[in-house]
């Protein structure tokens, strides 16, 4: 698949939380693709080092950014949304999903620790249906996202909920930085 190793590069100085979360996406979205490349290295190639670096933002990045979604995102919007934009059902169904990946993450993150560690999976097709089971189904999550929630932000938030957003974003990357020294 060629997917480099290196995950995209944060853009410098982001002053716009929606432009920071759609950055995210992208991120994601090279998580995905890393997944695949040690999925269809299975059940030959371990990718170690792969493997360490997606275990890392299954644990750290992703959770981190469901909550800048749920407790910063989502409120803001069912707050300026119009009653036409069915929002609640919307973010319902993306909680639901959020709440569904952590869970899979858990179970995922133990296969590719393992393979990190450099230890070979006990049944490599079922760890190579697991990991395509989450990949498949974030990358619809993703383009959801990218397709309906950001340009309803975009067309709904006003000033201070972005001004709001970017602060709530930026104090937990804080926390998490702390968190690593």
């Amino acid at each position: 698949m060629g997917t480099s190793a290196s995950p995209p590069p944060l853009p410098r100085n982001i002053d716009d939380p929606l432009d920071i979360l759609a950055h995210e996406h992208v991120r994601q979205e090279w998580l995905c693709d890393l997944l695949e490349t040690i999925a269809d290295g299975l059940p030959g190639t371990l990718e170690c080092a792969l493997a360490g670096l997606v275990t890392e933002a299954l644990r750290n990045d992703l959770p981190l950014h469901h909550k800048d979604e749920e407790e910063g995102l989502f409120p803001l919007l069912c707050r300026r949304a119009a009653p036409e934009d069915n929002i609640d059902a919307v973010i319902r169904q993306l909680c639901r999903e959020h709440l569904a990946d952590d869970t899979y993450c858990d179970d995922l993150i133990d296969v590719l620790q393992a393979l990190a560690d450099g230890q070979a999976p006990k049944n490599p097709e079922m760890a190579g249906y697991m990991i395509r089971g989450f990949f498949e189904s974030y990358r619809r999550h993703i383009a959801f996202e990218n397709v309906v929630v950001l340009p309803l932000a975009r067309a709904r938030l006003t000033a201070e909920d972005l001004t709001e957003l970017l602060e709530r974003i930026r104090q937990g990357r804080r926390r998490l930085a702390g968190l690593h020294n």
